[in-house]
């Protein structure tokens, strides 16, 4: 019996469930420390109280020990509790022989935090439903310009720019990181222009070998070189007749072409390889590339008169890191459209999408979109957040480009700390001060020096005061 007793204590005593033990007149005789916890209440604040008193004085709203008494059989309830938490309490008879009521035993279960979560789900839901809606509005109206997700008032400037110009048949050459969105933006402006019923021919200069680039874009007379169709083949150009042809990674085209392709933006024509009759083509030319071309120039890369024919109509794409209000709009975008291909519907958490915005995105849109389709393929459970993202994406920890590069403050213009300083403390709270004094130079106010320090203003402010003291 001893042994049974204390292995009831031990139970009683480091259960992670909050257990309540009532007497017969409904008087509480004992609690363990889980229900401390469960309920932020101490055990004096229970013990030797009727549930009666405690719902007179207003501690609790209601009990299911005293509806246990009343029913005579188990009863569960939502409890709420002075102090504003809110538990699930579980309460149980103990019957005698007789079949009467000795004691009543409460399982208590604070559900605060899954409240808490549950309006959190709810809020992301009505976010999600608000954003799928925005973008299914986007998509209903006809006008091109939103066929482009582009919240960020730098995207947008780019997409007025590839509007006006998609009217007029000057050539175009975009300029921007590997997975902006060059392809999205030459297809906004060839739909939006008066050949938009005609091809758009998408050319990828570097990925073509130089032997048979040439071939490609202006085809070849029937039997012009070893293997060559009897037949021959128009190139590129022709047939993009009437319509638009795409040139990226312009800056690969190797020298000895530039010079025809310039002629074909000069003259309008191409000459067949093999062939000597120039053949007149009607193809709208729009160029990109990733890389500087005023560079390749000065090193001999790159044609300086093939440049400026190309660089009549400039347009700078920047890269997704630069457009910071674009990229939860994206994720969303790229989390409907897999809805729609695969029928998998997942939340992102509000951290997740912290993390997002504050990630450097090195392979930029393209990057993005296809670490939104990892995640909802791979992780299973509805709401993804930071915990489950772990396993499919590491974000390095960099410096966010989009801050000025005085936010690094090497440790050799840290001064060392004075040989009085002897504990770790006084060398952190000096390291901390040097840190502050060198923010407080650069910027013009407590704010911005916090932003730059990635503190709250106010913590900021109380170090200030701190260290004027030293």
């Amino acid at each position: 019996m001893e042994e049974v007793y204390q292995t009831y204590t031990q139970m009683f005593q480091h259960s992670l469930t909050g257990v309540v033990i009532t007497n017969k007149d409904g008087m509480i005789i004992e609690v363990n420390p889980a229900f401390e916890k469960q309920t932020g209440l101490t055990e004096s604040d229970f013990v030797g109280r009727l549930h009666k008193s405690l719902i007179i004085e207003e501690i609790i709203d209601q009990s299911a020990e005293l509806q246990v008494f009343k029913e005579k059989k188990p009863c569960t309830l939502l409890q709420k509790i002075y102090n504003g938490k809110e538990v699930l309490v579980s309460a149980i008879p103990i019957k005698n022989r007789e079949g009467e009521i000795v004691k009543v035993v409460s399982n208590i279960l604070e559900v605060t935090v899954l409240n808490k979560l549950r309006n959190e789900i709810f809020q992301l839901e009505q976010e999600h439903e608000e954003v799928t809606r925005q973008l299914e509005e986007l998509k209903s109206k006809k006008t091109v310009m939103h066929s482009m997700v582009a919240y960020d008032i730098k995207m947008k400037k780019v997409i007025d720019r590839a509007l006006r110009v998609s009217q007029h048949e000057s050539t175009v050459i975009l300029y921007g990181e590997s997975g902006v969105g060059k392809e999205v933006l030459v297809k906004l402006i060839h739909e939006n222009s008066n050949r938009s019923d005609r091809p758009l021919i998408k050319v990828n200069c570097g990925a073509i070998p130089n032997d048979l680039l040439e071939s490609e874009l202006f085809g070849y007379e029937p039997g012009a070189f070893t293997g060559a169709s009897t037949k021959g083949k128009i190139g590129l150009f022709e047939q993009a007749s009437k319509g638009t042809i795409l040139l990226d990674e312009i800056g690969e085209i190797p020298l000895h072409l530039q010079v025809k392709l310039l002629r074909v933006l000069q003259e309008f024509e191409i000459t067949r390889v093999g062939g000597t009759k120039p053949i007149k083509i009607d193809a709208r030319v729009i160029a990109a590339t990733n890389q500087n071309l005023e560079d390749l120039i000065q090193k001999g890369g790159f044609r300086e008169d093939l440049y400026y024919r190309l660089n009549i109509i400039p347009i700078h794409i920047p890269p997704l890191r630069e457009r910071q209000n674009d990229i939860v709009p994206l994720t969303y975008h790229f989390i409907n459209n897999i809805r729609l291909k695969y029928g998998i519907n997942k939340i992102f958490s509000k951290e997740v999408l912290d993390n997002f915005q504050h990630y450097h995105w090195p392979g930029n849109v393209r990057e993005l979109q296809n670490i939104v389709e990892r995640l909802c393929i791979m992780i299973e459970k509805p709401i993804i957040t930071t915990e489950e993202i772990k396993n499919e994406m590491t974000v390095p920890q960099q410096k966010d480009e989009r801050q000025p590069e005085s936010h690094i403050i090497d440790s050799d213009e840290i001064s060392p700390a004075p040989d009085g300083a002897k504990s770790l403390k006084e060398h952190m709270e000096l390291y901390e001060k040097q840190l502050i004094e060198r923010a407080l130079k650069e910027y013009s106010s407590i704010r911005a020096a916090a932003k730059a320090l990635d503190v709250d203003a106010s913590t900021l402010s109380r170090k200030v005061k701190k260290y004027s003291k030293f």
